[in-house]
């Protein structure tokens, strides 16, 4: 009769609408009401098994936690943590010796322990003062309650872009809270499972008032699980559910971010050539659209590979001066410039060459360009523009949707931006979703691969260009009960803008709603009533140069547009803001996600990066304890 009972306990507890963790709980209220409507039992107490039955029943507990998806507990070296983190260890490890001993003792055939074993194990548990987990269980309390280190969570994500650890660990801090929620309380599950146990032993040996005991040791549990719940609740509430790749204390291009490649780059051209007459009558500033018609003379438009594309805001600085030619294999043209008066744009190779005259001369070809007079009226000059030239230009973003297969319960977990044969891809990686929205370790998908001269521009692949070049900066977040399950690029207009696929998904048993799934995007232009804003560059410098990591300072519903880089600084040789490409993975693992975005990470003066962020999903509403029944 005992054991049918026992499969009952671990096959009906109704649990819906919970996380995994609160279920847990309330599997161990039903068992250990049972258990002391057992004990009352004099009969049942006295029949010299009881208790290798109650030791039958928390292995049985033991073995049904396991039977659940519970990540393993994240892994923080943050002040904070380190004395729950200290106590949990405890209860973790006088569970492990608990755990053992108990299934030595439901071994088939095994000579049961004597009873001052099960005694002292008790005592252990309860009253020893190096190990009783009684004290473990009121830190843990009090790192929740009064020391709230949860509220310490949503402060320091604040800072979160100074390369904290929430981004070190690449998840947000409503995940973090989750997840500290159910390591935490899963300790304090363990820890009162073997405070009950113990109690309930010596109301099998030592027959007194252990119930009253027992009572008061469930009323200041059940009183601290409420408190808890509430407290952890209040928190998800406040914490940021978004998460992102901060600056890496060290730039590599290809490795953390790359660059869209001559999209408006600085170019020197004499007048002269950008006019079909080869005159010299106009200005420079009055060659705002114009492209090259030839070399006149072979000067020095014959040293340099001519811009082929479209020539732009030409400019005037000055009519002399020295022009250090960029490295063939350089996506630069020139390293710098330098006008007679002294005015330089670009860095004159410091950094590579430390100040050594002999090494900046012998590293770059520098060549001495001079502006002239025609015909002694005709002042011919050379000017500063911009060349909007796709020949030898990395500036290609697929329109290709990326999505999981949700066919075989897959969704996203993972994104990033991939350069590919001169094309910026979205790829993604993907794992399979279980019950209770747990996700396995995911994989990264292979890249579908695109030929710019074999597939069609605007439909495969967008281009940018001087008058199609906007980004929209967007979070794209699912509602309630959906799940990211694609990504893709669009065209709204002449912007790039983010398009994510989300899908229906049951939470408790973990199942994709197959047929219904649909894309999610922010349809508002810079042209709606309600206009986007535009995010501004104001003579950006490159941003690896920044000295401070760059915060997100973006916001949802705006846009920006790729340029060139400022004169001054680097002689308007790149374009910015550069993309981050830095894969984003929650715990390098994966979590469920709900939504994604794609922001700006920069600050005045600098470029910054084009960034992906995510949005984890939203687990208050399944964080919930409740008050158990007392045994009869």
């Amino acid at each position: 009769m005992r054991l049918s009972w026992l499969f009952a306990v671990f096959t009906f507890v109704p649990t819906n609408g919970l996380s995994p963790i609160d279920k847990i709980r309330n599997k161990l209220y039903t068992i250990e009401r049972q258990q002391w409507d057992y004990l009352n039992d004099q009969q049942w107490r006295t029949s010299g098994s009881a208790d290798i039955d109650l030791a039958k029943v928390f292995v049985s507990f033991d073995d049904e936690i396991h039977r659940w998806p519970l990540a393993a507990p994240p892994v923080l070296s943050s002040s904070w943590w380190k004395k729950p983190q200290k106590q949990v260890r405890h209860i973790q490890e006088m569970y492990a010796t608990f755990l053992e001993f108990m299934r030595q003792q439901t071994e088939p055939g095994v000579k049961p322990a004597r009873v001052r074993e099960w005694l002292s194990l008790a005592a252990s548990v309860l009253s020893d003062p190096k190990t009783a987990v009684s004290r473990a269980m009121s830190q843990l309390q009090k790192s929740i309650l009064i020391d709230k280190i949860f509220h310490i969570i949503v402060q320091e994500q604040r800072k979160y872009y100074n390369r904290s650890e929430l981004c070190e660990l690449q998840v947000s801090p409503h995940q973090l809270i989750y997840d500290l929620y159910n390591t935490i309380v899963l300790a304090e599950i363990k820890g009162y499972a073997m405070m009950q146990f113990s109690w309930m032993l010596l109301k099998i040996y030592r027959p007194g008032n252990t119930t009253t005991e027992a009572n008061s040791t469930r009323s200041h549990y059940v009183q601290s699980v409420l408190l808890t719940a509430q407290a952890t609740r209040d928190a998800l509430a406040d914490a940021n559910r978004e998460l992102y790749r901060c600056d890496p204390l060290q730039h590599e291009r290809g490795k953390t971010y790359d660059e869209i490649i001559r999209l408006l780059q600085g170019y020197i051209e004499n007048e002269i050539d950008m006019n079909q007459e080869s005159t010299c009558q106009q200005n420079c500033v009055n060659y705002k659209v114009a492209k090259n018609y030839g070399c006149f003379k072979d000067q020095f438009c014959s040293q340099q590979p001519k811009c082929k594309g479209t020539i732009l805001n030409c400019t005037f600085v000055e009519a002399d001066m020295t022009i250090a030619a960029a490295n063939s294999k350089s996506h630069r043209r020139y390293e710098w410039i330098q006008y007679k008066t002294g005015r330089t744009l670009g860095k004159q190779n410091k950094e590579r060459c430390e100040n050594n005259d002999k090494c900046r001369k012998n590293f770059v070809t520098q060549h001495q360009v001079n502006s002239w007079w025609r015909w002694l009226f005709w002042h011919c000059s050379y000017c500063m523009c911009l060349c909007d030239d796709p020949e030898n230009s990395d500036r290609y973003f697929s329109l290709k949707e990326v999505t999981s297969d949700i066919r075989e319960n897959k969704v996203v977990t993972g994104i990033r931006l991939v350069k590919l044969d001169k094309v910026f891809h979205f790829q993604i990686s993907e794992s399979t979703l279980h019950q209770e929205g747990f996700v396995s370790p995911g994989s990264w998908l292979p890249i579908e691969r695109i030929n710019i001269d074999q597939q069609q521009n605007g439909v495969d692949y967008h281009t940018l260009s001087h008058i199609a070049r906007a980004i929209d900066l967007d979070d794209v977040v699912a509602p309630t009960g959906w799940v990211l399950t694609g990504v893709r690029f669009r065209m709204l207009g002449s912007h790039l803008n983010l398009y994510i696929r989300i899908t229906k998904f049951n939470f408790q048993t973990g199942r994709l709603s197959y047929n219904n799934s649909m894309w999610l995007g922010n349809d508002n232009t810079d042209a709606s009533e309600n206009p986007r804003s535009r995010l501004n560059l104001n003579r950006p410098s490159l941003p690896t140069r920044s000295a401070v990591a760059l915060p997100v300072d973006s916001k949802h519903d705006q846009f920006m547009e790729f340029t060139h880089s400022d004169f001054d600084n680097d002689a308007a040789q790149s374009t910015v803001p550069f993309i981050d490409i830095q894969p984003l993975q929650p715990y390098t693992r994966g979590v469920l996600l709900s939504g994604a975005g794609v922001s700006h990470r920069g600050a005045v003066g600098s470029g910054g990066f084009v960034a992906l962020k995510l949005f984890t999903y939203d687990y208050a509403p399944y964080v919930r304890a409740r008050q158990p029944r007392e045994p009869s």
